[in-house]
């Protein structure tokens, strides 16, 4: 019996002792990676990216708003980091809304871009899904295409578990994300804190838990645990 514990407090230890959790917030715990911006179909020329607030509208004051997001310096083997060989078990995007509304529909960014000077005209028209500036289906929908509040004020939390496993594999560039509305009914604009807000714990966070996956040696050291306890549940048996 004694074997048997031992054996398997070396599978479970094995298992879980390379978990870790990061997250990613602007100047949060040394982090400057965090870029976002609106871009006003109105004021087509103009850059946003110092603003305090985030809006995503099918017709602000009768014109469309985009929004862009992107959090950089996510991989490396820094502190804080995502390191090769990490395993993304989950990760979440949080963003603190401030005005509900219609909806948002989230596209992979495949162009890469500068909260400092990207503006509505610069990508000709607002942000185009056609799979050169950002990928033409959304992987995440909220909301619906009308006036209503579909999306509540308050805190929101979104699986982006898959949107992070594209950028480590590589299969995104990791540019972030197009938050767009839906056209042309989704009138009631949603807003939410931007990378610049005035309080550190409203800004965008995104949380990533990783676990380790573990060296050849370690998967012999698992192999040998388990055959452990196979072989002395043998000879009890």
């Amino acid at each position: 019996m004694k074997n048997i514990l031992i054996a398997l407090a070396l599978v479970t230890t094995t298992a879980t002792a390379s978990a870790a959790t990061y997250t990613f917030q602007q100047d949060v715990d040394g982090y400057q990676g965090a870029m976002d911006v609106t871009m006003y179909s109105s004021y087509p020329d103009s850059s946003n990216g110092y603003q305090q607030e985030l809006s995503v509208d099918a017709s602000d004051s009768g014109s469309p708003n985009h929004v862009l997001l992107r959090f950089d310096e996510l991989f490396g083997a820094g502190a804080g980091q995502i390191k090769a060989g990490e395993q993304i078990v989950s990760a979440t995007l949080t963003l603190e809304i401030t005005s509900a509304g219609s909806g948002i529909l989230f596209h992979d960014m495949l162009m890469d871009w500068n909260s400092a000077s990207a503006t509505w005209n610069s990508f000709g028209d607002g942000v185009q899904t056609d799979g050169i500036q950002a990928a033409a289906t959304p992987f995440l929908v909220l909301g619906a295409d009308n006036g209503d509040s579909n999306i509540e004020s308050g805190t929101l939390v979104l699986d982006f578990t898959d949107a992070l496993r594209r950028m480590q594999a590589g299969s995104v560039p990791g540019y972030g994300w197009a938050l767009l509305p839906f056209m042309p009914n989704g009138t009631n604009g949603v807003d939410f804190y931007s990378a610049e807000g005035y309080d550190l714990n409203t800004r965008p966070l995104l949380t990533v838990e990783v676990a380790a996956v573990p060296e050849p040696g370690t998967w012999a050291m698992l192999a040998a645990g388990l055959g452990l306890i196979g072989a002395v549940a043998r000879r009890r048996a």
